[in-house]
Parts: C-alpha cells; structure tokens; sequence
C-alpha cells in the first residue's frame, strides 16, 4: 500500500511540474500576441466606427452600389460576394 501511494505522489508531482511549465509556455506564447491583438482590435474600432457613419447616410450607400452595377457588373458581383464572405467572418468571429 505504501509503494503505491509513493507512486501516486510522484506522478503527482510530474504531473504538477508539467502543468506549470505548460502555463508559462502558454504565458509566454499571450505576451507575444498581446501586440498583435491589440491593433486588430483598433482596426475592428475604425471599421465599426465607418460602419456607423455610413448607416447615417443610406443615400450614398445606395448611389455607390448602384454606380458599381452600371460600370462593371460582373466586377460589382464579385465585389459583393467577397464582401459578404468577409462579413459573415467577421460575424463569425464576433461569436
């Protein structure tokens, strides 16, 4: 009974080392990208702030869109597909 519980109390103890040299590896790997989280999230802060300014203005939304579709139509539809890709990513990445 006695070797087993030395046994556990050693495998607790490898265990207890490596989850420790796990949580500085992770900290260390944050600290890295607390930079570069940082400016995605001032870039997220412009494009919602421009979003809210051109909610304000549904009358030029309208004539940008509709200038689109009468100089290059099947560039317009591309347009709007890859902006619809990158703004179901952008919701996606909001949940």
């Amino acid at each position: 009974m006695r070797a087993r519980l030395l046994a556990l109390a050693e495998r607790r103890a490898r265990l207890t080392a490596l989850a420790g040299a796990e949580r500085e590896s992770l900290a260390a790997f944050v600290a890295r990208t607390d930079g570069a989280v940082g400016k995605v999230a001032g870039a997220l802060a412009v494009v919602r702030r421009q979003l809210g300014k051109l909610r304000d203005q549904p009358l030029l939304v309208a004539a940008a869109v509709a200038l689109l579709v009468v100089l290059r139509p099947r560039r317009a539809l591309g347009w709007a597909l890859k902006g619809w890709s990158l703004w179901r990513a952008y919701r996606g990445a909001q949940r």
